[in-house]
């Protein structure tokens, strides 16, 4: 099974990162993918295909197809030491990004009254798979992880949105799971960070569902399917901020300036976040600013360097740390996306029954098992809090500045 789960997840992301969109034609691909696998006939079962087109047709917006051939024999299987040996210990495991996030619901579980064994997955892609013995030093990283090396060529001008990203970081979590039971999966991100994408997506893009319940509910059937071992995935800040995450964390943590030093959040380039050789934080993609939002609402002094550093300046040039980079046209386009998301995010609450709205809410309803009314509740909540977090941002950077101005308030 690890051999065969090891082939579809290559062949998944190679297919993904090969086929470049037609956004001018439709965002949905159609991929036919050829996998060798060695156990042809579970792979073939149709409660398996449909569990996996389902999985990563929700996940990605494609329309994918799967031919599993049989694969060579080879000298010897793949062997290891189990890297958990109890099988009776309740064991939870979690993607671990070694972000804000993961960290501070890591530690919110560990700081139980009963904590469970926590078993963090963390996958390098970096890592060439003849350098596993460094998988066994990991810097900068506060919490021990399994290290999976994953290392891929990615093809020429690969196919940037890498949808399927999550389907790789979960699976291998939800088979350490099945395979340690009784275990569950934690997903630690946060509310913005789970249902953002999907609330409000960006331009003709498909929604954004790489940390929603509907791809994890998928997922979790597919495992069954494969395993035959019923993998519970949890979602335990879904409807929480990431302003209310990191106040508990600040409550529970002292030293904030070394864990914001050793959890990035920045998703831009690091070619294009960086000054003199040193990489910091961009100040201006989504989640930059969702970092700066969340820290202003807990009361945690942001020593992040960010490079564009004036939240205040009145445009984006005069808000960069030293000269203003020469992408800059690139950099806005990325500050307008980023702070547009936020705004309409936070324009949802005047419009409580709009239909994007209460069909997120029944979706949720579905992938989480809850009754309609009590989704609602929660969304309502969650919607309301990240509206007083995003107007107290607006009011910290003043009437006039650049996030104001492209805010449109």
């Amino acid at each position: 099974m690890l051999a065969d789960l090891t082939s579809l997840l290559s062949a998944v992301r190679a297919a993904d990162r090969s086929s470049v969109r037609r956004h001018s034609v439709e965002w949905g691909r159609d991929l036919a993918v050829k996998v060798s696998v060695r156990n042809v006939s579970l792979w073939r079962r149709p409660e398996v295909r449909e569990a996996l087109v389902g999985a990563l047709g929700y996940l990605t917006a494609d329309r994918w197809s799967f031919k599993f051939v049989t694969h060579r024999r080879v000298k010897a299987d793949p062997s290891q030491i189990p890297l958990v040996e109890s099988p009776y210990q309740a064991r939870v495991f979690m993607p671990f990004s070694n972000g804000l996030d993961s960290y501070a619901i890591a530690t919110e579980l560990l700081a139980e009254a009963n904590p469970p064994e926590l078993v963090l997955v963390n996958v390098r892609p970096r890592d060439r798979p003849t350098a596993w013995e460094k998988l066994a030093v990991k810097k900068d990283q506060s919490l021990p992880s399994v290290q999976v090396a994953c290392y891929a060529v990615d093809p020429h001008r690969a196919e940037l949105t890498y949808r399927s990203r999550p389907f790789l970081f979960d699976l291998l979590a939800g088979y350490g799971a099945a395979m340690a039971q009784p275990a569950s999966v934690v997903i630690p991100e946060n509310g913005q960070g789970s249902l953002g994408g999907s609330l409000v997506p960006l331009g003709s893009e498909a929604p954004h569902r790489s940390c929603h319940p509907g791809f994890t509910s998928r997922l979790s059937r597919l495992l069954q399917a494969l395993t035959g071992e019923p993998v519970k995935f949890s979602h335990p800040a879904l409807f929480r901020t990431k302003g209310e995450v990191l106040s508990a964390l600040a409550e529970r943590e002292e030293g904030a300036t070394h864990w914001l030093k050793r959890h990035r959040s920045c998703s831009y380039d690091a070619r294009h976040s960086s000054q003199d050789g040193k990489v910091m934080h961009c100040g201006l993609c989504g989640n930059c600013l969702l970092r700066r939002t969340s820290l202003i609402w807990a009361e945690v002094d942001d020593t992040t360097e960010y490079r564009a550093v004036d939240l205040t300046a009145r445009t984006l040039e005069e808000a960069f740390r030293g000269k203003m980079p020469r992408n800059f046209q690139a950099s806005l386009d990325v500050a307008r996306n980023s702070v547009r998301a936020m705004q309409r995010l936070a324009e949802l609450t005047s419009a409580p029954h709009r239909l994007r709205v209460e069909s997120e809410v029944v979706a949720l309803s579905r992938g989480l098992d809850e009754p309609i009314p009590l989704v609602r509740e929660k969304m309502m909540h969650f919607l309301s809090q990240h509206q007083r977090e995003w107007k107290r941002f607006l009011k910290s950077c003043g009437a006039k500045s650049w996030v104001t101005d492209l805010a449109g308030t």
